[in-house]
């Protein structure tokens, strides 16, 4: 019997829109709790003298999975793309009070998520004091009068070349 040669048409990639569980609760936990954690456990801990200020991160989170099922509730019920930009359109509708909150919620992103990013640089800055103890040497010092009674003072220490190198790198890979 004679074998036909029948093309079958390509099919072109398509991008998935979509997260699988792994990938959605990694998502919530970054945006939720970011490097905040690691960089104040160490000093609750020893602030409190005990493992005892772990129940307030039991409680967190606790309230961060609660956070979580709510934006699976409205991702399961509005779907599509633009997240809390989307979700606060549908919920005061499209025109006035709606506009208004997406408006706030991207203008507040401009601001929040630089801050992110840099408190992350500086988490990890931090932690490489561990694997390199010479980054911990002052460079600079400068002392700020804010009134007569009150000074800040600004240091330069050699994680704060790290922290300012993980931010270009992380500018430069977007």
């Amino acid at each position: 019997m004679p074998q036909l040669d029948i093309e079958r048409p390509q099919k072109s990639p398509q991008l998935v829109r979509g997260l699988t569980l792994s990938g959605a609760v990694s998502l919530n936990m970054i945006d939720m709790i970011g490097v905040g954690p690691f960089i104040t456990i160490p000093l609750i801990i020893s602030a409190m003298g005990g493992p005892q200020a772990m129940l307030g991160w039991i409680l967190g989170a606790l309230i961060a999975m609660s956070d979580g099922l709510v934006w699976a509730e409205l991702g399961a019920a509005i779907p599509g793309s633009g997240g809390t930009y989307k979700y606060l359109g549908e919920i005061y509708g499209h025109n006035g009070l709606g506009r208004l909150m997406s408006f706030l919620f991207i203008w507040q992103l401009i601001f929040s998520a630089p801050l992110s990013v840099a408190s992350g640089c500086i988490g990890l800055s931090e932690y490489s004091t561990y694997f390199f103890p010479s980054l911990n040497h002052v460079y600079f010092s400068l002392a700020i009068p804010l009134s007569p009674d009150l000074h800040a003072t600004l240091n330069v220490y050699g994680f704060t070349f790290v922290a300012i190198a993980a931010c270009l790198l992380a500018v430069s890979l977007l």
